[in-house]
């Protein structure tokens, strides 16, 4: 298994963002998107960043298409996502990966610049 930071890199060479881990259940991991995968697009738009990606998912209608490149292949998975009933709070969403342990904190912390004393 790729660590953390060998995906991030590796989706930075390649135009997509990394995918670090999906919740268990959730449509995107009922339809094989996993750890290690880069999103390269969704819904045909490419996606070099979270910003990209956040818009094109505000502006879906209907099942989300997504391209990911894994193992050398570019796979594509097709999935419907339940539209938020209320906004999603990024503290709380932060927090809940961290519980699950779905963040390499230590690396995490190994990336932040110290604090200023």
């Amino acid at each position: 298994m790729l660590k953390w930071d060998d995906v991030t890199r590796l989706a930075q060479r390649l135009g997509g963002i990394p995918v670090l881990g999906c919740q268990p259940g959730s449509p995107a991991a009922r339809a094989g998107v996993k750890y290690g995968d880069v999103l390269l697009a969704v819904n045909g738009v490419p996606t070099p960043d979270w910003g990209t990606y956040l818009e094109v998912r505000a502006a879906m209608k209907g099942p989300m298409r997504v391209e990911v490149f894994r193992g050398g292949a570019t796979l594509a998975f097709e999935f419907d996502l339940a539209r938020p009933t209320e906004p999603v709070d990024p503290m709380a969403l932060l927090e809940e990966l961290i519980e699950r342990r779905a963040l390499p904190l230590a690396e995490i912390g190994a990336q932040r610049d110290p604090l200023p004393s």
